[in-house]
């Protein structure tokens, strides 16, 4: 009787192969790792950095005291003066109705109020009397208890916004009234800006001023390249 031999498929022949392979590369490879000489644990260490613990930079030492700084204004800016504005405040003095009333340092819903008694100044940050003075209700007063002139509004504004408060002392923000040259006269913060709602609505643009005497309306734009006036 004849044997007959079945042809395996060329994957199968390939799939044996490496199945007799793999073994093989396992053992070379574990050989290999095993003859190899260790690292010394010095290698493996993270190498040294330059920089040192924050706290190590300085070395610790009690401050002197000092005297208290008390805010002055800058001394590069040109010297002004504020435009008063109390006598413009509808409810000034203060006290005319807060000398009857209890002080109360609760924040509050004001239902009573006569003034506008909203405030949307600080995003919940702070109250009516972080600002205004709980006794002696004529005054404002700064963070650290100084009185404030009502006239002065700036310097209590300033605590928080002292970016604009820079531009404003030196010019860059605010507005000057009369001249523009000598003794500067400039507006305070809240002539612009309410206090209890400082952010500024937008609004239409005025009207064009008028033409000024022995002046015409310019009925087309000069060519400046010509030499006509800019």
């Amino acid at each position: 009787m004849a044997l007959r031999f079945e042809r395996r498929p060329a994957d199968s022949v390939r799939r044996y192969r490496w199945s007799l392979c793999v073994p093989v590369l396992l053992v070379a490879l574990l050989g290999f790792a095993k003859a190899a000489p260790s690292a010394p644990d010095s290698a493996l260490q993270a190498p040294p950095t330059l920089l040192r613990p924050l706290r190590e930079n300085i070395p610790f030492e009690i401050p002197e005291p000092i005297d208290p700084k008390v805010f002055s204004g800058y001394p590069a800016a040109k010297p002004f003066t504020v435009v008063p504005r109390k006598d413009q405040l509808t409810f000034f003095p203060c006290t005319n109705c807060h000398n009857a009333l209890k002080p109360n340092p609760e924040p509050r819903k004001l239902t009573a109020a006569p003034h506008p008694a909203a405030l949307l100044h600080g995003n919940g940050r702070f109250w009516c009397l972080t600002c205004h003075q709980l006794q002696g209700r004529d005054q404002l007063h700064t963070l650290s208890g100084q009185s404030v002139d009502f006239d002065d509004a700036y310097l209590v504004c300033g605590q928080c916004h002292f970016n604009r408060q820079k531009d404003w002392y030196f010019g860059g923000h605010g507005k000057r009234v009369k001249n523009w040259r000598g003794q500067r006269a400039i507006y305070n913060c809240t002539f612009c800006h309410d206090p209890h709602d400082p952010t500024l609505k937008p609004r239409a643009p005025g009207k064009a001023p008028p033409v000024r005497a022995e002046l015409r309306a310019m009925t087309t734009v000069p060519d400046v390249k010509a030499g006509g006036h800019p």
